[in-house]
């Protein structure tokens, strides 16, 4: 009989708390930049429907590096890959991490599509 109590306050319990995870909907994005001018990442706020909360939350782009040790370029990333963009923080391709190829060269960074303008 104990046990079965134990039980029905358990599943209720996880009920109650499985039903309050927070959905969040996102109300402004604003990019980053640093000194030089250069879109590094951006912070996007999120709000808590149910509670009006406002969250913040940030995303740092990897710097990517030419030939001769110039930045051209920031990755976002993103499950799967990355975001490729430029230095004012357009778009200008994708990276996709191609999980088959990892076998045969453990240390590649996926295949990378570059979009030009």
């Amino acid at each position: 009989m104990n046990l079965k109590k134990t039980t029905l306050v358990l599943a209720l319990s996880l009920a109650v708390f499985g039903c309050s995870t927070p959905e969040f909907k996102s109300v402004s994005t604003h990019a980053l930049k640093n000194e030089r001018g250069h879109v590094i990442g951006h912070k996007e706020v999120l709000r808590d429907v149910r509670s009006g909360q406002d969250v913040e939350q940030i995303t740092l782009y990897i710097p990517r590096i030419g030939e001769r040790g110039e930045i051209v370029g920031y990755e976002e990333p993103i499950t799967g890959g990355a975001i490729l963009r430029d230095l004012d923080g357009r778009r200008t391709g994708a990276r996709y991490v191609d999980l088959r190829s990892r076998g045969t060269n453990p240390y590649s960074e996926g295949l990378t599509i570059n979009i030009f303008p």
